[in-house]
C-alpha cells in the first residue's frame, strides 16, 4: 500500500471535523459560518463583521516582520467586494496544524486551489516570533493569543458570478486555539453604477477642481469609435460649453494599466480626438474651444491591481485650459 494511500483514509476522517453549522448559542449575536468554508467542529464565533462592498488584504507569501512601514506590501492581495471576517475559539483539545489541515482538505474537496500555505517560520521573511503575524493580521488586541505556532492557507475558487478567496489562520494558544476566517467575494464590476453627470454637476467639478472625470464616453475594448451611448454625456458637454462661452477644455483620454505604455497612450489619444471630433461635428461646438490629449496609463485616480479601479481608471476628463 502507498504512502498516499495509507493517508487517504486519515485526510477524509479529519475533514468530518469540519461543517458548516448554524449559529450556535455561544456565538455572537448577528454571526453565521460562511456557506463556502465552515467552521471547526466545536468552535465557537467570537467576532463577526461582514461588509457587502468592501475592500481586504490577504497574505499570498511570506511576511517579513522586520520590513518598515507597510508589511503587507508586495506580500499580499487587494480583494474587493463582500468581505465576510469571522474569528472563532477552537477546543482545547486540539492543534493548530490539525485545524489548518481540515480546512484545507475541506477547501479543496470543495473545489478550491490553494494559493499559499505556511506554518511558523516558514510565514516569516523575517525573525521567527510566530505571535507577531497574528498581530499584523489581526491586530494587536489579539497578538498574545497566537502563541508560539501559527498555520495559514490562502485559497481560490473561481466561479463565473465571482471568484472567493477564503484566508484562514489559527494560533496555538495555552487556552485556547484561535481561528480566523476572511472570505472576499469579487463581484464584477458595474461601471453603469457610476453616477451620469449633467451639464451642472460637469459646471460644479471644474469649479471645484478644474477637472471633472466622465464615465457616460462609451468604447469597445481596444476601439476608439464612440458608442451609441456616449451621446447624452456629450450633449451635457455641448450645453456646459453653451452656459459658459469664455470656456476653454482640455478632453484628456485615461486607460488603465493593462497592456504597453505606448500603446495605451496612442489608444488614449485617439478616443480623446474622437470626443472631439462628435462634440465639433455633432454638437456644434468651436473646435478652437477643444484641445485633446491622450494621457494613457500614466495618471490613475485608482489602484490598477483590481476590476473595480481598473474602471474607474479608464475615463475621459475635462480640464479647464
Amino acid at each position: 500500500m502507498s504512502k498516499r494511500e495509507l493517508l487517504f483514509p486519515a485526510i477524509t476522517l479529519i475533514s468530518l471535523a469540519l461543517y458548516a453549522g448554524s449559529t450556535r448559542a455561544a456565538d455572537v449575536r448577528g454571526s453565521q459560518d460562511h456557506p463556502l468554508v465552515g467552521r471547526y467542529a466545536g468552535s465557537e464565533i467570537t467576532a463577526y463583521k461582514q461588509s457587502q462592498f468592501g475592500e481586504t488584504r490577504l497574505l499570498d507569501r511570506p511576511m517579513n516582520l522586520k520590513a518598515t512601514g507597510d508589511k503587507l506590501a508586495g506580500v499580499s492581495l487587494t480583494l474587493q467586494g463582500r468581505i465576510t471576517a469571522i474569528r472563532y475559539d477552537g477546543p482545547k483539545d486540539r492543534s493548530a496544524l490539525e485545524i489548518e489541515q481540515n480546512f484545507k482538505s475541506s477547501l479543496e474537496t470543495k473545489g478550491f486551489e490553494i494559493l499559499f500555505e505556511c506554518g511558523n517560520q516558514t510565514c516569516l521573511g523575517g525573525e521567527n516570533s510566530y505571535f507577531r503575524l497574528g498581530g499584523e493580521l489581526e491586530g494587536a488586541m489579539v497578538n498574545a493569543r497566537f502563541g508560539s505556532g501559527v498555520r495559514y492557507v490562502l485559497a481560490k475558487l473561481a466561479r463565473a458570478e465571482g471568484d472567493v478567496y477564503a484566508a484562514i489562520l489559527v494560533g496555538e494558544s495555552r487556552s485556547a486555539p484561535i481561528i480566523s476566517v476572511t472570505t472576499a467575494e469579487l463581484k464584477p464590476i458595474q461601471v453603469d453604477k457610476i453616477v451620469f453627470l449633467d451639464a451642472g454637476a460637469m459646471a460644479a467639478g471644474l469649479g471645484a477642481s478644474g477637472r471633472v472625470a466622465l464615465y457616460g464616453i462609451f468604447f469597445d475594448t481596444d476601439k476608439s469609435d464612440l458608442k451609441p451611448e456616449s451621446k447624452p454625456t456629450l450633449v451635457e458637454i455641448a450645453r456646459l460649453l453653451a452656459a459658459q462661452p469664455g470656456l476653454k477644455l482640455i478632453v484628456a483620454g485615461h486607460t488603465d494599466n493593462q497592456g504597453e505604455f505606448a500603446y495605451n497612450l496612442g489608444l488614449s489619444d485617439r478616443r480623446a480626438k474622437a470626443v472631439v471630433a462628435a462634440l465639433t461635428r455633432d454638437h456644434g461646438v468651436d473646435p478652437s474651444r477643444l484641445t485633446s490629449f491622450g494621457a494613457g496609463m500614466s495618471s490613475p485616480i485608482a489602484l490598477n491591481n483590481n476590476d473595480v479601479g481598473r474602471a474607474k481608471n479608464r475615463r475621459v476628463e475635462l480640464v479647464e485650459r
